[in-house]
C-alpha cells in the first residue's frame, strides 16, 4: 500500500505543482470558517481539499450530548450555491464521508449541525469510511483525551472518478490525515487510496506514513503544527 503511494507521489506532485501554480486554482478554493473546523473547499470539485480542526475532550466528552439524530447532510450557508449536493451522492458507489466526525462535535448543537455541511464531506467507498476512516476518528478522540488538545488536518488529492446528478463531484484518488500533538511536537500521518478494493484484514497501521510523504503527495508543508500552501490563509486555527 505505502509502496504504491510513494511510487505515485512524484507523478502526483508534478501535476499538483502545475495546478498550484495556476492562478485560477487559488481562486477556486474558498476558505470557510465554521465553529469547530475550517474548510478549504473547491468550487469546481465540490469537495474540500483540506479541513483543519483542533480537538479537545470538551468537544465530545460531556455528560449530555447535544447532537441530534435527526440532523442530515446539508448545504453550508456560507457557500450555498456550491454545496447543495444532497442528490449527488444518491445511487453511487461512494458514501458521504465526514472529514471531522460529528461525534467529535457532540457537546454543542450548532457545531454538530455544522459537521453535516458539505464543506466537511467527501466521497469515499463505504467500507473504507465505515472501517479505517472511523477508526482514525476514534484514534483522534483517544489522543485528544490523553494529550488534552490535538490538531488535525484532513485532505484530498487527485481525481479518479466523478459522481453527481446535478453537479460534478470529484472522487479524489487519495485522502490523507495528519494528527499533530502540540505537547510532544509529534505528527501521526495516514494516507488512503480512495478507490482501492476493500480488504477486511487491512489495518490502520498499514496506512501510516511519514510527514514527508504527506507533504509531497498533497503539496503542503508543516512547521510547528501549522500547514502552509498557496491556498491556505493562516489564522489561529487555520
Amino acid at each position: 500500500m505505502q509502496i504504491g503511494i510513494l511510487k505515485n507521489a512524484s507523478k502526483l506532485m508534478a501535476v499538483l505543482l502545475f495546478v498550484f501554480s495556476t492562478p485560477s486554482y487559488g481562486q477556486d478554493i474558498v476558505k470557510i470558517r465554521n465553529m469547530n473546523f475550517t474548510s478549504y473547499f473547491s468550487k469546481s470539485q465540490h469537495i474540500p481539499v483540506l479541513v483543519v480542526y483542533s480537538l479537545t475532550p470538551e468537544q465530545f466528552n460531556c455528560n449530555k450530548l447535544k447532537g441530534e439524530n435527526t440532523i442530515t447532510l446539508n448545504t453550508d450557508p456560507q457557500l450555498a450555491d456550491y454545496t447543495n449536493l444532497k442528490d449527488d451522492y444518491q445511487n453511487t458507489l461512494f458514501d458521504h464521508a465526514h472529514m471531522m466526525a460529528p461525534e467529535e462535535n457532540g457537546c454543542d448543537k450548532e457545531a454538530f449541525t455544522e459537521s453535516y455541511y458539505f464543506t466537511n464531506i467527501m466521497p469515499m467507498p463505504r467500507n473504507l469510511y465505515k472501517d479505517l476512516w472511523e477508526k482514525l476518528h476514534t484514534k483522534e478522540m483517544v489522543k485528544a483525551k490523553k494529550y488534552k488538545r490535538i490538531k488535525v488536518f484532513a485532505g484530498t488529492v487527485g481525481r479518479n472518478w466523478v459522481i453527481g446528478a446535478a453537479n460534478n463531484v470529484i472522487v479524489p484518488e487519495y485522502c490523507w490525515k495528519v494528527i499533530y500533538i502540540p505537547s510532544t511536537d509529534q505528527y501521526l500521518c495516514y494516507t488512503f487510496h480512495n478507490i482501492e478494493p476493500f480488504n477486511s484484514k487491512d489495518k490502520l497501521e498499514n496506512h501510516k506514513v511519514d510527514l514527508n510523504t504527506i507533504e509531497s503527495l498533497a503539496g503542503v508543508h508543516f512547521i510547528n503544527g501549522i500547514i502552509s500552501s498557496n491556498y491556505v490563509t493562516p489564522t489561529p486555527n487555520n
